[in-house]
């Protein structure tokens, strides 16, 4: 009653597998709630919030993958890499990894990373392409994770799928649950565009420890970053 079935669920079945031994701990719930589904929901409201007021409703003809600007097809790349990955791990009957692995995209790539880097597409005033293109990504996301994550939070999922397409003209279902699972698109899959950004969130990651370590503030610019490579390739890729 405190907590909702889908908080707890989450974070009994994300800590252990269901047939290991689990020490509960109440705090973990408020974790699961706060980290998981504070942060999907979070990036819903920043969605609708901006979709309402550019009235997005999914009616533009969806823009190829291959003309979309490279942080689209990163984050387009790292939502069927986990689609692939998801569907994996549930046919293995590990219900703790899939958990692991959206919680993952959510929190690291889809909220931290692509949003925060989007946001200015989004506040903009002209109604173009790019704009579009951040909003069907975005849309695609949260439409994609709603259905990936529905066997184990199956309300609130639902009532996330449900909102998205209440004002598109999205073709749906009139449920999460009636909806089939994601198929991968591995023509979508750019392992080379995922490893560059993967190493810039942890050569941003380093530097952020490096300003906390050396307190220097985060708004205070640096004169120069030294980033040693081992060869041509990585130092390109950087």
């Amino acid at each position: 009653e405190k907590y909702g079935p889908d908080a707890t669920r989450w974070y009994m079945i994300s800590n252990a597998n269901p047939w290991d031994n689990l020490k509960f701990d109440s705090d973990g719930i408020e974790e699961s709630k706060r980290k998981f589904f504070g942060t999907l929901y979070n990036v819903y409201s920043f969605f609708s919030l901006y979709a309402n007021i550019d009235n997005f409703n999914f009616s533009e003809k969806e823009i190829k993958n291959n003309e979309k600007p490279e942080l689209d097809r990163w984050i387009i790349s790292e939502l069927n890499s986990l689609i692939n990955e998801v569907d994996e791990h549930f046919l293995n009957y590990e219900p703790t990894k899939a958990a692991r692995s959206i919680s993952k995209f959510v929190q690291l790539y889809l909220s931290n990373w692509y949003v925060r880097l989007s946001r200015r597409r989004f506040w903009k005033g002209s109604y173009e392409k790019d704009k579009i293109s951040a909003y069907q990504t975005l849309f695609t996301c949260l439409i994609e994770v709603s259905k990936i994550s529905s066997p184990i939070a199956p309300f609130f999922m639902d009532r996330l799928y449900s909102d998205l397409i209440s004002n598109t003209n999205f073709y749906s279902f009139k449920s999460v649950h009636h909806s089939t699972f994601p198929n991968t698109k591995t023509e979508s899959i750019d392992l080379k565009l995922q490893k560059k950004i993967r190493k810039a969130q942890i050569i941003c990651s380093l530097i952020l420890s490096l300003r906390k370590k050396e307190k220097i503030k985060v708004r205070q610019p640096l004169s120069k970053v030294m980033i040693p490579y081992t060869n041509m390739t990585e130092k390109k890729e950087i």
